[in-house]
């Protein structure tokens, strides 16, 4: 989440005239995460979310990622559940952006966590895979390896080893590495691709719902676990095994890892942490002047990286 666009109340007050939710009485923006902008909004009726989806997003793939969300919440996984509008639509326009309303999650994300809450976000995204098996929709990873490379020859020599010295040279052998490398038969479905700790809300020490499915789409299953992996296991750069052990385990309890899986699991964690690692670089070279946004640190997935290039041989993940 973010604020690129800048909204007046008048401007909300139209927004939400096509939507029998009550009338407006107060916003704020969001300002954490960095994809898209976002709004909370008090009606007389509730709270919502309004999401005006950004450059990233690919606008012909919102009908899969609005129609998942509304999958997801019938099979009993909570998120936030898209709003239709008095003419059953799922979004609209506004200033040539895509918007959309929807119900507003209660619960808030964790700075820190514990071995149960990684238990129960393992347990989660194997809920998320299984239930989503028959999901009709399908579309590919557009941030996957071919993006990877393009990401890397926008971004000057210079200006990436200034803010990690080395670095071009360790992304140039990475992508030649992971073009020869990354597996082509392991199993396939729906992902999330983006379960990070701040997409994870949690009341009660339970968790309350999953947000941010704007890059879900159908690729290696391994592979969104691994995105959770490094989320979620590493603290500056150090990696922590039980953490480790019981979002495996959570897992686990949903979906069985095959043993082809879990071979190709260095390769593939290296892979998530690349995907990363690129896109905090760029958007840490790219950054708009006028947006109210909060960067992440490209420097958190160049130490996952090496940790996992460091591991190759000698580390064993499922001790």
């Amino acid at each position: 989440m973010a604020v690129h666009t800048r909204l007046i109340k008048r401007e909300i007050s139209d927004i939400l005239s096509v939507y029998r939710i009550g009338n407006l009485l107060n916003f704020s923006g969001i300002q954490e995460g960095i994809e898209n902008t976002n709004y909370k909004i008090k009606t007389t009726n509730n709270y919502y979310i309004l999401t005006i989806f950004e450059e990233r997003v690919n606008k012909k793939n919102l009908p899969f990622f609005l129609n998942l969300m509304l999958n997801c919440s019938k099979k009993k996984i909570c998120c936030p559940k898209p709003i239709l509008d008095t003419s059953g639509k799922l979004t609209n326009n506004f200033k040539k952006k895509k918007i959309a309303l929807f119900s507003f999650l209660t619960g808030k994300s964790k700075k820190n966590w514990s071995e149960i809450n990684c238990f129960d976000v393992g347990k989660t995204l194997g809920e998320f895979h299984t239930v989503n098996k028959s999901f009709k929709y399908k579309i590919s990873n557009e941030f996957g390896l071919v993006f990877w490379k393009e990401i890397f020859k926008k971004m000057d020599r210079l200006k990436l080893d200034t803010i990690i010295p080395g670095i071009h040279k360790l992304l140039k052998k990475e992508l030649e590495i992971l073009s020869h490398s990354w597996p082509k038969n392991l199993p396939k479905g729906i992902i999330h691709a983006d379960l990070f700790p701040d997409n994870v809300f949690f009341k009660e020490r339970k968790i309350s719902g999953i947000l941010d499915f704007y890059f879900s789409c159908h690729d290696f299953l391994i592979y969104d676990l691994a995105i959770t992996i490094n989320a979620w296991c590493f603290k500056k750069g150090k990696f922590n095994q039980l953490f480790f052990n019981q979002i495996i385990k959570g897992y686990q309890s949903k979906r069985t890892l095959t043993e082809k899986e879990k071979k190709q699991f260095n390769i593939i964690l290296r892979g998530a942490s690349l995907r990363f690692l690129l896109t905090r670089l760029y958007d840490f070279i790219h950054k708009k002047k006028n947006s109210i946004v909060t960067l992440k640190d490209p420097v958190e997935y160049f130490s996952i990286l090496t940790f996992h290039i460091q591991s190759q041989k000698r580390f064993n993940y499922f001790k």
